[in-house]
């Protein structure tokens, strides 16, 4: 969810290549370059394959809303009495709990195949924190910077990011402050951890604000001109976050079986898609740029991002077939993702400074 480590490499990388590179800062005060040809074929493409996915987001969200809302009718329609409400209509009760998890699953998803365009882009970055990575207000630094205003009137300041850090630990019972009842959700006789009622209002109330600020990033992502700079501050900025990925997948309970965030599904699956969206971003509309001034380079690149997707989805089909991995092979792993990444920003780097581009900070 913190994205501190990667801007750190990449202040130091970009140092790094200052130093070597002579015109490098007259560079970096220089304009964005026009685009054309297949450098803008492929800047439009992702542009479009954003809002395609932005707009599946938004329809996700809307039928999230919709499950989440009958959940909060029923907990009403007992007068907010949880218990009452259960025993009522449990039957329904459970079904909609189970059918909000599915659907959030498929709105978060959603997000994360678009995740490291919108997360990498300046004018749309801060879209990411609310909906996906951002902080609440208690910590120094990466706050999501938005309140959210509950049915009941009540107003949460800075209460940090919608998916991760609010509705996935409240949807699935592993947030204890948000749970009104333990319930027998698949009615086995038992219940087991994360069989639980949560919150009607502040459920209410996140899911609004998901359908809300996904359709802000709509607004914004349709505004964005796509240029030569921001695609490539995109790439530099997130591609190095896999590491920071992969202590989450660590700390979750597919690896220790501690209860926390990142419990819905692996971690490694959010991986796959952010990093999906770096190695679009790259070969859609950086590639042609590279390919022409040098092309052994960019081959390099091409092959960087295709053994790093292909080590995490070697990690996610190993989890998937029944292997558990220890913290310490987690590190392995994730060292090696870190590792490739880094050669990856490198080498997008120097191509920066060959083809007069400007890291946005």
């Amino acid at each position: 969810m913190l994205h501190h480590h990667a801007r750190t490499l990449l202040v130091t990388a970009v140092t790094a290549v200052t130093a070597v590179t002579a015109v490098t800062a007259g560079l970096l005060a220089s304009p964005a370059l026009a685009a054309t040809g297949d450098e803008q074929r492929g800047l439009e493409e992702v542009k479009q394959f954003t809002l395609t996915h932005n707009a599946q987001l938004i329809d996700q969200a809307s039928e999230l809303l919709d499950a989440v809302e009958t959940y909060a009718d029923v907990i009403a329609a007992h007068d907010g009495d949880y218990a009452a409400a259960w025993q009522a209509e449990g039957k329904t009760l459970a079904a909609t709990v189970q059918e909000i998890r599915a659907v959030w699953l498929d709105t978060s998803n959603e997000y994360e195949t678009i995740e490291g365009i919108v997360a990498g882009i300046p004018e749309t970055a801060k879209y990411d924190l609310i909906l996906d990575a951002g902080n609440p207000g208690s910590a120094d630094e990466e706050v999501a910077e938005y309140d959210l205003t509950l049915p009941d009137g009540s107003v949460l300041e800075r209460p940090g990011n919608l998916f991760h850090g609010i509705t996935e630990p409240m949807f699935w019972g592993t947030d204890p402050e948000h749970v009104m009842l333990e319930a027998d959700l698949d009615g086995n006789g038992t219940i087991t951890r994360g069989e639980v009622l949560f919150d009607a209002n502040l459920a209410l109330g996140a899911t609004q604000a998901i359908v809300h600020w996904s359709q802000e990033l709509e607004k914004d992502m349709s505004a964005w001109v796509p240029n030569r700079d921001d695609a490539f501050t995109a790439v530099v900025t997130m591609t190095p976050t896999v590491g920071d990925y992969f202590g989450e997948w660590k700390e979750s309970q597919f690896i220790d079986g501690e209860i926390g965030a990142f419990v819905a599904q692996s971690r490694l699956v959010d991986v796959q898609g952010i990093m999906g969206g770096c190695r679009k971003m790259y070969f859609e509309a950086i590639s042609p740029v590279v390919a022409e001034s040098d092309a052994a380079l960019d081959t390099s690149i091409r092959h960087g991002f295709e053994e790093l997707l292909g080590l995490v989805e070697e990690t996610y089909q190993r989890e998937r077939a029944g292997e558990r991995f220890t913290a310490e092979e987690a590190d392995a792993l994730g060292n090696d993702a870190q590792d490739i990444a880094d050669r990856i920003v490198a080498m997008v780097l120097q191509a920066a400074a060959k083809n007069d581009v400007t890291i946005r900070g």
